[in-house]
């Protein structure tokens, strides 16, 4: 299954090297998803769209809504893998990866990194809850009662996220 993003959008849209191996971002990019996604959009209304966007019968309104989450699972994954990518849990316990022609970075300058993607990641999270919370209506699967069931969707505020629930 693909959440919303794919190996050729990552490496335009993200400063990504050509040569990354995608076999290690995907699974940031799924749990992302789940973990920040899913929060967003409510868990109903969010395994419509995953369905809809892997199917490919996304409407234009879903479409537009689609590229807003991009960005989001995108900036997120990347912050997420930064410290995956640079530390791998190995037989001998954690291991700093290290190349021919490369120096590995330190981990505070690896934490330095990851909370500029954060900044990025949390730009456009804010952007796709104003968004959605201004075009709600073109949406009914996001009004509808069932996505109050398990994750409820929820509203930004001017430092972040609340409780509170973003239903109208």
């Amino acid at each position: 299954m693909i959440y919303f993003v794919t190996e050729n959008w990552l490496k335009t849209k993200i400063p990504l090297t050509a040569n990354i191996d995608m076999a290690k971002v995907f699974p940031y990019v799924e749990s992302q998803a789940d973990m920040r996604l899913q929060p967003i959009l409510g868990t109903y209304f969010y395994t419509y769209l995953l369905g809809k966007y892997n199917a490919q019968t996304l409407t234009v309104d879903e479409q537009n809504l689609v590229k807003k989450i991009q960005y989001a699972i995108g900036w997120r994954a990347i912050e997420d893998c930064i410290l995956g990518i640079s530390f791998e849990l190995k037989n001998k316990g954690i291991q700093q990866q290290s190349g021919d022609y490369s120096n590995p970075t330190t981990l505070s300058e690896a934490n330095y990194i990851e909370g500029r993607m954060a900044k990025k990641a949390e730009f456009y999270e804010e952007r796709l809850i104003k968004w959605l919370q201004a075009n709600s209506s073109l949406f009914p699967q996001f009004l509808d009662e069932q996505n109050d069931s398990d994750m409820k969707p929820i509203k930004a505020t001017n430092t972040g996220y609340n409780e509170s629930i973003f239903f109208m």
